[in-house]
């Protein structure tokens, strides 16, 4: 009965224009409820200015970890950022004129956005910094991480390895989300802490009757746009084309106090180290300035 009960209560996201930082704190990072903030990026420089031979002319010669799925987990390969943003021109082309296409190219996704954009801060002129705790204010940039990749790219459903909120932007390219609460990742047959068995874009629901019980939820995010996830928050990402996004994970007193804890509950104590590192400074008061450069791992870290 109970389990029925879990599936009238669908996943509800929001769409809001012009959200106002109180707003989103009051109605939905308190309340953990996910929320789309629509053309939130309007008016910045890198709608306009960050694309693929802009990221070559800035970072082509540096080496970036691309990943791709192989038969027991995530394998990165390095290359160039210009011989990898080759390869997506050469797929998406082929893509574009109906022909036979290479390999699709594998997804750079978890490096730290001033890796390959060193001055992104002076092309996010209306960028909400509001938003986060005033702790990751100051320098909020240096705790994003870029992603890229091609049409048809995707990450498995899935929940974010720190218990982080999260701030997920689009520049370039559009996205498909399918979200899952919280609540209901006991019907999403989960393993090795974060990852779930379901793929959430042809469910098998014979072998995993449970997930009839999930109620996922989808929402397109368009260049401009970010979506809020809230903490747990299971997520299935696919590119509907060529996409450039970039995200920051933060925590809030609350959160990051779940998140140090959450060793009692399966997470890897490498994640509990940088939960930790992040107690300090929200609870400790140690200044961000002090504490990244033991956080900065994180930002190539993919459990």
């Amino acid at each position: 009965m109970e389990q029925r009960e879990s599936k009238s209560i669908p996943y509800v996201i929001d769409s809001r224009h012009n959200l106002e930082a109180d707003v989103f704190h009051d109605a939905y990072v308190r309340q953990r409820r996910p929320v789309l903030i629509k053309r939130v990026l309007a008016g910045c420089t890198a709608l306009s200015r960050w694309n693929l031979d802009y990221l070559r002319h800035q970072s082509g010669d540096r080496l970036v970890g691309v990943k791709e799925w192989g038969p027991s987990g995530i394998v990165t390969i390095q290359s160039t950022l210009s011989d990898y943003i080759g390869s997506l021109q050469r797929y998406e082309a082929q893509l574009r004129n109906g022909g036979p296409t290479d390999q699709r190219p594998a997804y750079l996704h978890d490096l730290p956005l001033t890796s390959i954009l060193p001055n992104a801060f002076s092309d996010l002129e209306t960028f909400p910094a509001l938003f986060f705790p005033e702790w990751y204010r100051d320098e909020w940039w240096k705790f994003a991480q870029v992603f890229l990749g091609p049409s048809h790219s995707f990450t498995p459903l899935h929940f974010d390895c720190l218990l982080t909120h999260n701030l997920f932007f689009q520049i370039e390219g559009i996205k498909r989300f399918i979200l899952v609460s919280p609540d209901h990742l006991k019907f999403c047959y989960p393993h090795e802490w974060r990852w779930s068995r379901i793929d959430a874009d042809n469910p098998d629901y014979e072998r995993y009757p449970l997930y009839k019980l999930a109620s996922p939820a989808e929402v397109i995010v368009e260049p401009g746009d970010a979506l809020y996830l809230p903490p747990g928050t299971l997520h299935y990402v696919r590119s509907l084309d060529c996409a450039l996004s970039f995200n920051v994970d933060w925590h809030t007193k609350d959160s990051v106090l779940t998140g140090a804890l959450a060793a009692g509950h399966g997470m890897p104590w490498k994640n509990v180290y940088y939960n930790m590192v992040i107690f300090l400074g929200l609870w400790g008061g140690i200044s961000a300035k002090r504490l990244l450069p033991y956080y900065r791992s994180y930002l190539n870290y993919v459990s």
